[in-house]
């Protein structure tokens, strides 16, 4: 009787999606400016407690091994200087968490390829808020066109989690 091949430990991680996660995390870390390195100790310690609860057995705690890197993504965060730069290595770190989800241990490989649809419309959104602080000159209506087009993308966002059928399909169990 065969089953499923355990997935090798790289595969297990999601590498990719971790990757950048890491370099999110360890720019921001630089750029919070914490004394004593204290940033490198949230930036460690949120990725060793990711990495851990992904590793570890499958359950509850392996799917909630995105909230180290997400709660230290928010910390670094509010510690660093308000620019446009921390704003999208922030948005950029979101977005490669959600990549990282996509890449899920428990299931067939080639999660990370089938997430890819879904993680382009919170990029959008991403993209959108950072061309519109940096291309559109300030004033309220190049406000009002940032707010209706992420409004878009969040209500684009909102259907799309209600109908996951539409991206969330496994091959093998689809034919």
């Amino acid at each position: 009787m065969t089953g499923p091949r355990p997935r090798s430990l790289p595969r297990r991680l999601g590498i990719p999606g971790l990757a950048f996660s890491a370099l999110s995390l360890a720019w921001l870390g630089i750029a919070s400016g914490l004394p004593y390195g204290a940033g490198w100790i949230v930036v460690l310690g949120s990725l060793a407690a990711a990495i851990g609860l992904r590793l570890g057995p499958r359950g509850a705690g392996r799917e909630g091994s995105w909230l180290p890197i997400v709660a230290g993504l928010g910390l670094l965060s509010v510690l660093s200087p308000l620019t446009i730069l921390a704003e999208l290595v922030a948005g950029l770190g979101g977005i490669a968490v959600l990549l990282w989800m996509a890449d899920d241990p428990d299931r067939l490989p080639g999660g990370l390829g089938r997430g890819v649809s879904v993680v382009a419309l919170p990029a959008l959104a991403v993209g959108v808020a950072w061309a519109s602080a940096l291309l559109l000159p300030p004033g309220a209506t190049s406000i009002g066109v940032g707010a209706a087009v992420l409004v878009a993308v969040l209500g684009a966002v909102a259907f799309l989690l209600g109908r996951p059928d539409l991206f969330d399909r496994d091959e093998a169990t689809t034919s």
